[in-house]
């Protein structure tokens, strides 16, 4: 065998431009607004449930209460991680850059190719057009 067909990881990084932290920040900030805006009917719907199951079996309210604490801790961990990748973003220098994600490359090596050519390439895009490939 000459050669073989080999499936690979690319990883996608984004040179930081003015126009993709603006971008970046409205989504992130639209994003952290749902999330408050969850929490908050979280805390609601809680308070709504005390007071209309007051009378019911405590233990299945304290279930059904806990569930919707747990619910509402992983909406604050997320609002929290939200909040640091705005200022992560906000203090990100312009030509920076950021890994934004992986896709797969299918390549044919022959005999004779060297590995780490192949291996680890790399797609650099900015403001949405392909700058650079590096291997």
């Amino acid at each position: 065998m000459e050669s073989i067909s080999l499936q690979c990881p690319v990883t996608i990084k984004v040179k930081v431009t003015e126009k993709f932290r603006s971008k970046m920040l409205d989504k992130m900030n639209k994003q952290l607004d749902e999330v408050n805006l969850n929490l908050s009917k979280i805390d609601i719907q809680r308070k709504k449930f005390i007071e209309e199951h007051e009378q019911d079996n405590p233990q299945q309210v304290a279930a059904i209460v806990q569930r919707m604490e747990v619910d509402k801790a992983k909406g604050m961990k997320l609002r929290d991680k939200l909040t640091q990748d705005i200022a992560d973003m906000k203090h990100l220098g312009v030509g920076a850059e950021i890994i934004q994600g992986t896709m797969h490359h299918i390549f044919t090596v022959k005999v004779g190719d060297k590995m780490p050519e192949v291996m680890n390439s790399e797609i650099v895009v900015e403001d949405g057009k392909i700058i650079e490939i590096r291997n």
